[in-house]
């Protein structure tokens, strides 16, 4: 339960610093005195986003702070878990600056404005009054049912695997439309991988094919050459190699006159044996070139192909195709494995669906075994509050395909009159009718949410009279049960209160502020006069507001906030 409140420079509200107690405690006051922005700092304090516009006007920082009893909570797990210091008394707070920057404390440890969150959705409970149409969604009604229920972390679970579900469908769809588009390809790559198996170009480099090409393209020519390179160094006449043969026999005469010739014999021996050499490496060209017309016609038709090849893929030479072939080698690997991963993925989307089905049966399973109960438990609270022939009823239908709440789609539906027969609360139920309707529910639950506080905002707005009564007396009851607090602007709901709170505002200096007073047996009575007779508080107004108290003996001492 919250045990004080402390809020500096935040909106109209200056400095106010609350001490709560258990029990039922009323806050009352006019019409825009302030009253939303005590909530309002709460709500903040509970985690709620804000900006700069909370900072007070002319202040450079606002701060909220919250003590909390944490003894029958059993909240040691969630500090552990987010690396906080335990201790059965909790302080919160949060710091806002005119620069924007905001800072969350717990127990004096910074942290998130999430982790806020999660610990404030476990100690307060707000309910305001526009949140009573939520009572008129089916997604909100489902909750409720599984609150009641108690499988709130089993409808987590379940929408953990859902959303893996979801995830891996989306995949699998992403993925098959993928492995669609790539078995096209697969087509395409294959037949472009036959075009250059067909080229045969592991073996064109090895066979020298590109160089057997040239010669039979410049065949004529390169004959004629060789057979003049092979004239010049054979002719009988004027060859060369019969002139070296002469050269020798001159000088190997000349070398027994004198041997100082001896060694340009020599010399011209070695050149004799070199174009000895030259010429038998012209002759086996010569013989090269004599290919016959069917050699001729295939080296021409690979040639051909090659080049063709080269054009289309926009490639310069052999090298550059047998990379090509490399890379689509290795692209068509890559679209089987895509065909393997659909295959592994259809498998996972498979059991997930299994499971998400079971899951959601069971969900259901449970849901239904429960609401006869808690439609039973509401309507008997209606009772109590002024409307004994009311009652609810809880209808199930089933959705063709799980969802994230499973799949079941529920509605509640209610009647008003004995006899009279169940109709969709939209369609029957006033505004005072759905937010007593939203009181039982919210009194029901409030054991399985195990909460100790619970605040409602003007829940009781659209009623009056005995129904008012009625109201407060529920309040009253829960208060024993739970620390309630509710801000009211019925006197039948003030009266009943075990404390009171009184907000009001004053305009000084300019300056308009937003003060909250603890007020006494003697406040009470004024102030719940005032909300009876109007601004002048007649005798009678007091005496009724005495009466409605029901005043005990409890002595509470006013203090100016």
């Amino acid at each position: 339960m919250i045990t004080r409140l402390d809020i500096s420079n935040y909106a109209l509200i200056e400095n106010v610093s609350l001490d709560l107690r258990p029990g039922f405690t009323v806050i009352t006051g006019e019409t825009g005195a302030g009253k939303s922005i005590l909530l309002k700092a709460i709500n903040l304090l509970l985690g709620e986003r804000a900006d700069t516009s909370v900072i007070r006007q002319n202040e450079k920082k606002c701060f909220l702070e919250a003590e909390f009893d944490l003894t029958a909570l059993r909240l040691e797990a969630f500090f552990e878990t987010n690396d906080l210091e335990f201790d059965n008394v909790c302080t919160v707070r949060r710091e806002f600056s005119q620069s924007g920057k905001s800072r969350c404390f717990i127990n004096d440890s910074p942290v998130q404005v999430s982790v806020l969150a999660k610990l404030g959705s476990k100690l307060i409970n707000v309910h305001s009054q526009h949140e009573t149409l939520q009572i008129l969604d089916s997604r909100f009604q489902l909750e409720q049912i599984d609150y009641f229920a108690g499988i709130e972390s089993e409808v987590r679970n379940y929408q953990t695997v859902y959303r893996e579900f979801n995830a891996k469908t989306n995949q699998l769809r992403e993925l098959s439309e993928k492995e669609s588009l790539a078995r096209k390809e697969e087509d395409y790559i294959r037949f472009l991988l036959q075009e250059l198996d067909k080229a045969q170009l592991d073996g064109f480099l090895d066979e020298n094919i590109e160089g057997k090409f040239n010669r039979i393209e410049h065949a004529t020519k390169i004959s004629s050459a060789l057979n003049t390179a092979s004239g010049l160094l054979e002719n009988e006449q004027a060859g060369l190699i019969g002139a070296i043969e002469r050269l020798t026999a001159i000088f190997s005469q000349l070398k027994t006159f004198d041997k100082k010739y001896s060694e340009i014999e020599s010399r011209i021996q070695t050149v004799s044996i070199e174009m000895q050499d030259i010429y038998r490496e012209i002759s086996n060209a010569t013989d090269e070139t004599d290919l016959s017309p069917a050699e001729i016609q295939l080296i021409q038709d690979r040639m051909e192909f090659v080049n063709s090849l080269l054009y289309k893929h926009h490639l310069n030479g052999v090298n550059q195709l047998l990379e090509l072939r490399e890379s689509l080698i290795k692209r068509l690997g890559e679209i089987q494995s895509v065909e393997q991963d659909l295959l592994e993925l259809s498998a996972a989307v498979e059991k997930l669906g299994a499971e998400v089905r079971h899951a959601a049966s069971e969900l259901s399973a449970k849901r239904k075994a429960c609401s006869d109960s808690l439609a039973k438990k509401t309507a008997a609270k209606l009772v109590a509050l002024a409307m004994p022939d009311a009652r609810l009823k809880i209808e199930f239908n089933q959705i063709p395909q799980p969802g994230l709440y499973g799949v079941d789609d529920v509605q509640f539906m209610f009647r008003t009159n004995a006899g009279g027969s169940f109709s969709p609360l939209k369609k029957i139920a006033s505004g005072g009718e759905l937010s007593r309707l939203m009181l039982s529910l919210i009194s029901v639950l409030s054991g399985s949410k195990k909460l100790p506080t619970m605040i409602f905002d003007e829940i009781d707005t659209g009623v009056s009279g005995e129904v008012a009564s009625k109201i407060a007396a529920e309040f009253s009851s829960m208060g024993k049960k739970m620390q309630v607090i509710a801000v009211t602007h019925l006197a039948q709901v003030a009266g009943q209160g075990d404390h009171q709170l009184h907000v009001s505002k004053q305009s000084a200096q300019g300056k308009t502020t937003t003060t909250v007073a603890e007020l006494d047996e003697k406040g009470r009575v004024n102030q719940i006069a005032q909300m009876i007779s109007g601004e002048k508080v007649s005798k009678a107004a007091k005496e009724n507001a005495r009466l409605l108290m029901a005043f005990t003996g409890k002595k509470a001492t006013q203090k100016r906030l």
